[in-house]
């Protein structure tokens, strides 16, 4: 069976069947031990294999800890070198990637299906048999803490890490998940061979598309890779957020305009059963050129070039913000504008127009999020980890023709109270006097969190 999957997409958007043809495309099975989520996918004759694992570096014995044991996972077994490994992913044209939350990780491996047996094969061997040589992880915390000292010369990427390790500062969610310049300095390779281990014992699943006929891929790593999914990760109960009642401002050198960050983070309960509310209310506020933000702050005041706004969640914990930067002497004129687009929004201050322009860039661009099938395993994965049903997935654009301008106005009130949203502001010490005049300001050293 040959699945063009945008193409199915789009044109069961448009027809009752939808839901029902979009679930059966999504077959769950399992290969010994290990589950199993498969979109067969006969277009090319190619896998894309997602391992998710549901541990990731709120288990970390030390900032950086798993980050660091899948950056490092080829660097050497005990029978080869970083250089053979690196030549054999080579020479069968594979992809790895690799990425790493607070809540669970992930190892993607996509390569050409006849080819999936002995890469399949190197993938178990370096999982059971990572060594991390002392030469290559010393090199790698070298250029890992020069990135991190670098940080000051990148004030946009500065002032995420700041905004992150602020706003969730009363969480277990704050440390950075890539690490820190006194977490750098206890990377160990018998550290990391113990937190790969209890990366081989967690809960797995393997979201996996391709074609039908995979066993090759399957006896590998049914026989081959020694995982298990002994442990699981536990569920953390958060308060909300605390009210706020200061500006950080962190002063870096050579500043000329101010990056701003705003906003908070978001306990499952507030969320439950309103995601779809809360992704459109991203998108009204910042996504695009028409959204609120950018029609305030750039296109009619000229104060910034851009503004970016997310409520995002993953299992027990999520993150609502804004996104934007302005010259330094508008920056305090930018952050209240800020306030009153959400006063206003709240009000309901905004035109029918606002509202269906945004419903049916939405519900427009809702398709186009599953022409890569890569891209819709990462739906169904996030929509698992969340445990949410994937009806909900199929059912957006309905929610979203049918979403009102008071439930929109109730999910901003939610998410950003400006009481309890966190401020940050990167820039110039010379910001401290503009911003005094919306809260009073604490001025923090960068250095604090690298």
């Amino acid at each position: 069976m040959k699945n063009t999957l945008s193409i199915a997409l789009l044109t069961l958007l448009s027809t009752s069947a939808f839901s029902s043809s979009f679930l059966d495309s999504v077959k769950r099975t399992k290969w010994g031990d290990l589950d199993v989520v498969l979109i067969e996918d006969s277009k090319f004759p190619r896998y894309n294999a997602a391992f998710y694992f549901q541990d990731g570096s709120i288990n970390d014995p030390f900032s950086g800890a798993t980050q660091g044991a899948f950056d490092q996972l080829a660097a050497g077994t005990s029978k080869e070198s970083q250089r053979e490994i690196a030549e054999f992913f080579d020479f069968y044209g594979v992809n790895l990637k690799h990425s790493v939350t607070h809540e669970y990780s992930v190892y993607s491996v996509q390569g050409l299906v006849k080819d999936a047996g002995p890469v399949m094969g190197k993938v178990c061997e370096i999982f059971n048999d990572a060594q991390y040589p002392q030469k290559e992880l010393t090199s790698y915390v070298s250029r890992a803490k020069s990135h991190l000292k670098n940080l000051v010369t990148s004030h946009a990427s500065l002032a995420d890490r700041i905004f992150r390790q602020l706003s969730l500062a009363s969480t277990p969610y704050s440390t950075p998940v890539e690490g820190t310049l006194a977490g750098f300095d206890k990377l160990t390779p018998v550290g990391l061979k113990e937190r790969l281990n209890e990366l081989n014992k967690a809960k797995k699943v393997l979201y996996l598309t391709g074609p039908s006929d995979l066993s090759e891929m399957k006896d590998v790593i049914t026989k081959t890779c020694r995982w298990s999914s002994e442990t699981s990760l536990k569920r953390i109960e958060l308060k909300k957020p605390a009210p706020q009642s200061a500006i950080y401002l962190i002063p870096v050198p050579g500043a000329n305009q101010a990056q701003i960050r705003i906003g908070r983070y978001i306990t499952p309960r507030e969320i439950q059963g309103k995601y779809d509310n809360f992704s459109f209310l991203s998108g009204f506020l910042g996504g695009g050129f028409t959204s609120k933000l950018v029609q305030e702050l750039r296109v009619k005041r000229g104060l910034t070039y851009s503004a970016g706004a997310y409520v995002s969640m993953q299992r027990d914990y999520g993150r609502a913000g804004i996104m934007t930067f302005s010259k330094t002497e508008s920056a305090a004129e930018a952050i209240s504008l800020v306030r009153d687009v959400f006063q206003d929004v709240t009000a309901q201050k905004f035109t029918p127009e606002e509202f269906k322009h945004q419903q049916g860039h939405q519900i427009g661009g809702f398709s186009f999020g599953f022409e890569e099938s890569s891209a819709f395993l990462s739906q169904i994965m996030l929509y698992d980890h969340q445990g949410r049903d994937l009806e909900e997935l199929v059912k957006f654009p309905e929610v979203i023709a049918n979403l009102t301008l008071k439930a929109l106005s109730q999910a901003n009130l939610e998410a950003f109270p400006w009481d309890r949203l966190t401020i940050v502001v990167v820039g110039d010490k010379s910001l401290e006097k503009s911003l005094s005049r919306i809260r009073p300001v604490r001025v923090l050293n960068y250095q604090d969190f690298l």
